[in-house]
């Protein structure tokens, strides 16, 4: 069973190349569009789109007047597939975050060691 269901759904199977996405509202349709990373001379596409009709319905706005109004909500669907989405890029900002501590701890190392090596010359010029 998939991690990410409503991503499957959709077709998209290679959610560890998903660079981002993006969510537009064209009037009765919200588009998202994901962006995937994709090596130079790939024949893969940089990205796809998809549409998701918006759901209509009428609600009071003022029961002493009995207004109503017709608004427009986003598909279950699609909130289902950015919440998925929003975790995959939550994963890997872990991953970037790791990554960048290790990087950081590497350079804090080698500053140490730099140090540690010039004092001991040191005490070696003195013998």
């Amino acid at each position: 069973m998939s991690q990410h269901p409503t991503l499957t759904e959709m077709g998209i199977t290679s959610f560890e190349a998903i660079n981002k996405y993006t969510l537009r509202q064209e009037g009765d349709f919200d588009i998202l569009k994901i962006y995937y990373k994709r090596e130079k001379g790939s024949f893969l596409p940089r990205s796809k789109k998809f549409r998701f009709g918006r759901a209509t319905r009428t609600v009071m706005v003022d029961s002493g007047r009995q207004q109503w109004q017709e608004v427009s909500e986003i598909s279950p669907f699609l909130l289902r597939a950015l919440t998925e989405l929003n975790k995959l890029a939550q994963e890997d900002k872990k991953v970037t975050d790791s990554k960048e501590t290790i990087e950081q701890d590497l350079v804090h190392l080698e500053r140490i060691m730099t140090e540690k090596l010039a004092e001991i010359r040191a005490k070696l010029e003195q013998l």
